[in-house]
């Protein structure tokens, strides 16, 4: 039967993505600062950032089937209470090792709430017949450009903890609110026995299963928006030597870029198939990632100015070509999948995690040995390899 979004539902699910974006996003303007106060390598502080990795692993490796036991709603408190925790904690670390710790809690708690979250989206779009992902992902995204402005407009006047404590309280309260509303239609636990929580634990790690063309797909879809959120701030810093909050202008663009493509998803779309829409994205996106790199570490040396202008529209453009593809892998891994939505995207994410963990290291390491911007050119080149992807994704999986 089909079962419409009423607009006080639609509302809090928006909320509840939209605040997301805002408060896990909301270190990276500020990752300078936190390299600051570790006053580590850049290659040691990439390591030190991919090893929220680890936790998020952990919990897509069992939180899919622990969201469809206990429900989206207990997921969505735990995880939401102790991301912002985590955060709190990680602004005040000077240890690297502490540090390391407790970013592992954090992607633990934020990889939980995502699962949770995408959970509740597949089953609602599936019941209303409405593609609502591309939107609710583009709501996230402007909450993360939401943040990147607040930082834009104080980064440089205001401390770190004063920029952050007051946002994640907010955030936390008004997600707290709309996830209490949300509650009555938010996907309840199944009833088990202990017995049965001991077998399908049991039985959730020997059924684990990996749709590689997905997951590859996926990773390159997805690679370059992990490097924005981690290094291009930083890059902002040291290649063009802009001020703090100039340096936020590139993360800005490219968030702002995103949610222009993925609310727009729907209306760009109109009659032509994922294949028609991805393929000129991505190779548009990437394309103009690479050029405009190129081209302002060229400039820089003559004109600092143009060359990090040159970047900052090149950044933009790569925004749009990247926005609606990531979004998309979620459907093409529940589609090709006989599982429940939200296992089928925490066993997505799981395998993402490894990848994204081990690709994090390579552009780390490169990053150190050579320079950021030929670390930038892996993820720049891995955006246009999504046009062979989305094809095949796109089409029933062969068992």
């Amino acid at each position: 039967m089909n079962k419409p979004l009423e607009r006080a539902e639609r509302r809090d699910l928006q909320a509840i993505f939209f605040l997301f974006g805002l408060g896990i996003m909301c270190l990276a303007p500020r990752l300078p600062d936190i390299k600051a106060n570790l006053d580590v390598s850049t290659t040691y502080f990439g390591f030190l950032m991919s090893t929220g990795s680890i936790g998020a692993f952990s919990a897509q490796l069992t939180m899919g089937h622990i969201v469809h036991r206990l429900g989206v709603y207990k997921v969505l408190i735990f995880s939401a209470t102790s991301m912002y925790i985590t955060l709190g904690m990680l602004i005040e670390l000077h240890n690297p090792e502490i540090y390391l710790l407790v970013n592992i809690v954090c992607g633990y708690a934020w990889a939980s709430y995502h699962i949770a979250v995408n959970a509740q989206a597949l089953h609602r779009q599936a019941e209303s017949g409405v593609q609502i992902i591309p939107m609710l992902h583009g709501l996230w995204s402007a909450g993360a450009v939401t943040t990147a402005f607040i930082a834009l407009l104080i980064s440089s006047s205001v401390s770190l903890n004063w920029h952050i404590y007051p946002l994640i309280i907010t955030a936390y309260i008004l997600k707290l609110r709309a996830i209490k509303r949300l509650r009555p239609v938010l996907l309840a636990g199944n009833e088990v026995t202990e017995a049965d929580e001991v077998v399908s634990f049991r039985k959730m790690l020997s059924s684990f299963s990996i749709d590689w063309v997905v997951s590859i797909g996926f990773l390159c879809a997805l690679m370059l928006e992990v490097a924005m959120g981690d290094w291009v701030t930083i890059m902002a810093r040291q290649e063009f030597e802009v001020s703090k909050s100039l340096a936020v202008i590139p993360y800005f663009l490219f968030m702002g870029a995103m949610i222009l493509g993925r609310l727009n998803y729907n209306r760009i779309k109109a009659h032509r198939s994922d294949k028609e829409m991805v393929q000129p994205f991505v190779i548009m996106g990437g394309t103009a990632f690479l050029i405009s790199l190129g081209l302002s570490m060229q400039i820089k040396e003559s004109n600092v100015h143009l060359g990090f202008a040159i970047f900052c529209l090149g950044i933009f453009m790569t925004g749009i070509g990247i926005s609606f593809v990531g979004p998309l892998f979620f459907g093409y891994a529940s589609a090709r999948s006989d599982k429940p939505g939200g296992v089928a995207v925490a066993e997505l994410g799981a395998v993402n995690q490894v990848l994204t963990f081990i690709g994090r290291g390579i552009l780390s390491v490169v990053a150190g040995a050579v320079s950021l911007p030929v670390a930038m050119t892996i993820p720049g080149v891995m955006l246009i390899l999504v046009a062979f992807f989305v094809a095949a994704a796109s089409q029933p999986r062969k068992n």
